[in-house]
């Protein structure tokens, strides 16, 4: 099942450690997503798919996401992901390519903060 809903600016979309269920994509606005109360990224773009880990990872909400504008979500609901891909075979390859591209981003982090930390910590 789909639905359309819509935030104001601050509006929590999704609260870690909740169990709900179902993904969203972003129609329009921007959104924060926090874990731990620390701010992790900032999502513009329409199109966006967030959500999704704790419907692949059968797992509660991992991060919170609140609207940063007035942003309007699709989000995407069933009994389980594997139901969501049968109906909806379109969002499969976008959630492939959304965690893909976060997985390549993540590691580039990482590798950047490996690259800084060594130039550091070989200064005398």
């Amino acid at each position: 099942m789909k639905t359309t809903e819509e935030y104001g600016p601050g509006a929590t979309i999704i609260k870690q450690g909740d169990e709900d269920k179902g993904f969203y994509v972003l129609e329009s606005g921007s959104i924060e997503v926090f874990k731990d109360e620390l701010l992790l990224n900032m999502m513009l773009f329409p199109g966006t798919i967030f959500g999704e880990i704790s419907d692949i990872l059968n797992k509660p909400r991992t991060c919170t996401v609140k609207a940063r504008t007035p942003t309007v979500v699709t989000k995407y609901t069933a009994n389980s992901i594997d139901e969501i891909i049968r109906e909806h075979p379109d969002i499969a390859l976008k959630i492939f390519k959304t965690l893909a591209t976060r997985l390549e981003r993540t590691t580039q982090k990482l590798a950047d903060i490996s690259n800084s930390t060594m130039v550091w910590s070989n200064e005398k």
